[in-house]
């Protein structure tokens, strides 16, 4: 499954942050039963956001774990659009009936 990761770092933990993030292989930091898609960042706000796929909610949070002492982030679970597309249908159709 998805996840949508968003992440804000706090100013006094931005050089430790950006110690950790250089000092890394992002491929490499990824639990089991995760895999990063990317990561989008503004530096001019110290915010961005990261896409990854998880096994379950576990492995996601497991990612999530790693980088929550230096910044503050959600995960939170999403579908594409064909998932979402078929969700919408089956609602309308009910509306229908």
């Amino acid at each position: 499954m998805l996840y949508i990761s968003n992440y804000s770092i706090p100013s006094e933990t931005l050089v430790e942050a950006m110690k950790r993030f250089t000092s890394g292989d992002p491929n490499a930091e990824m639990p089991e039963g995760t895999r990063l898609i990317g990561r989008w960042h503004n530096m001019a706000s110290k915010k961005g956001i990261a896409i990854i796929d998880a096994d379950d909610y576990a492995a996601a949070a497991s990612w999530a774990l790693q980088w929550n002492d230096l910044m503050d982030l959600t995960l939170e679970p999403a579908v594409e659009d064909q998932t979402c597309g078929e969700l919408c249908a089956a609602k309308l159709a009910s509306l229908e009936e």
